[in-house]
């Protein structure tokens, strides 16, 4: 069995690394405004040459989404931002791009990168796939909506690589074309500034004239307190995660899972692809034996997430919605990151937020095939070894402890806030109302 590329998200050069530390073999990532996060921390032109640095000397791939579908304004802005990156010296692996002007710019500048077809762009048969190849595009990025039977037939079909979502949040809209931000924030999803009412609390309410056919029911906002019983989340999706699908995936022939999250932490990020990196490995190696392993399904719900369910690729099509209060927040903080490990093996850490000598973190390792593992303060200093009791946020440190400690480690707590966080949003809810 061929492994299809670990594709991850990176909305920030720490993700980035955690990305390609903990086993993706490629990275996207968003430069500029255009690019279906426009109220993210995108990449300047600056940061994204670092990005592909890092990305080349990881032996990484890594590719650029303009995938929003722009104005003639925008597509200008996009034009600049092109000229721009043409003139770097090391150039992304591809562009993912949904607008046929978008590509005609990337052809202008970039003659042969390779072009990634958003799912944006909505490719849902395999004559819709080959009509893109003559224009450039060399790989598509598939619905969500598509069953497993669907992903086989557009790749026996079209025979142009492939890419599918495996983990991460879902949009209640097929292929996130929706207008219900437009309509009622005046934010546009498609243009990357989706203000996200799908998650929001609703009300079903009888419609005031009774017809034929029988009791209809209407929609309409929810000003009630949170324990109205009439409260839903209607439209609010679960979230995607496909670890007990993962050979049936495989074997459809997709080249590459990709995990979503381009807002989320490098602690999410580097704990999701860690995970997927050990499950598709397993699979590879020895397919008929696969099995999801408790501490894969651990470590995944120990991170912010919604109910998950395998969607359409596995059948779910009637309980993809979750209409309650339904996020789980994660139960781990990170303390600290190693930055190196010295001669004498002590581990030079990052200190993300405070914790003290004695303490007991939860590692997320780095080294492939490694799960998550506990491992006690045995001793901390400053940088020049003046004992310490408490390591402080900002503050770098020098630590070691009853395991071995590599670059990459990400050190972890459990957050005892966690109960008190979902309140505290549940209360926000309610007020907002």
């Amino acid at each position: 069995m061929t492994a299809p590329e670990l594709l991850a998200p990176a909305g920030s050069l720490e993700g980035l690394r955690a990305a390609c530390d903990h086993g993706a073999d490629a990275v996207y990532v968003g430069v500029g405004p255009h690019n279906l996060r426009a109220r993210g921390a995108n990449f300047s032109i600056e940061e994204f040459k670092d990005c592909i640095a890092y990305c080349k000397k990881s032996k990484r791939r890594i590719y650029a989404a303009l995938n929003s579908m722009p104005g003639d304004k925008a597509l200008d802005e996009i034009e600049q931002l092109l000229r721009a990156c043409s003139r770097l010296k090391a150039k992304p692996d591809a562009f993912i791009i949904s607008d046929p002007g978008v590509l005609t710019l990337c052809r202008r500048f970039f003659k042969t990168t390779p072009l990634h077809l958003s799912t944006q762009t909505g490719t849902f048969n395999g004559v819709s796939a080959q009509f893109w190849k003559p224009h450039g595009v060399s790989r598509v990025i598939l619905p969500r909506e598509f069953s497993l039977e669907q992903i086989r037939d557009v790749i026996v079909r079209a025979r142009i690589e492939t890419e599918v979502f495996v983990h991460g949040a879902r949009c209640v809209s097929v292929s996130g074309r929706c207008l219900l931000g437009a309509y009622l924030g005046k934010r546009h999803p498609n243009w990357g500034d989706c203000p996200q009412p799908c998650r929001l609390r609703y009300r079903i309410a009888p419609q005031e004239k009774d017809l034929d056919c029988g009791e209809w029911l209407s929609v309409e906002e929810e000003f009630g307190g949170r324990d109205d019983e009439h409260r839903a989340y209607i439209l609010n999706s679960k979230d995607l995660n496909t670890l007990s699908i993962l050979p049936r995936i495989i074997a459809t022939g997709v080249s590459s899972l990709k995990i979503e999250g381009r807002n989320k932490s490098a602690h999410y990020v580097g704990s999701v692809v860690k995970i997927y990196r050990a499950a598709l490995d397993a699979c590879i190696n020895d397919r008929d034996r696969y099995s999801v392993l408790p501490e894969w399904t651990d470590e995944l719900n120990r991170l912010d997430h919604r109910p998950y369910t395998t969607g359409f690729y596995g059948g779910d099509e009637y309980v993809l919605q979750e209409t309650g209060f339904s996020q789980t927040f994660s139960s781990l903080r990170i303390v600290g990151t190693v930055k190196a490990v010295t001669m004498a093996g002590e581990a030079v850490v990052d200190v993300k937020n405070p914790f003290g000598f004695n303490d007991v973190f939860n590692v997320l390792p780095v080294r492939r095939g490694r799960m998550p593992f506990d491992a006690r303060c045995a001793s901390l200093t400053d940088m020049d070894h003046n004992p310490l009791n408490r390591a402080l946020t900002n503050r770098v440190v020098l630590l070691t402890t009853n395991e071995q400690l590599s670059v990459g480690d990400m050190l972890r707590k459990e957050d005892a806030t966690r109960e008190s966080r979902k309140d505290a949003v549940k209360r926000s809810l309610d007020e907002s109302k």
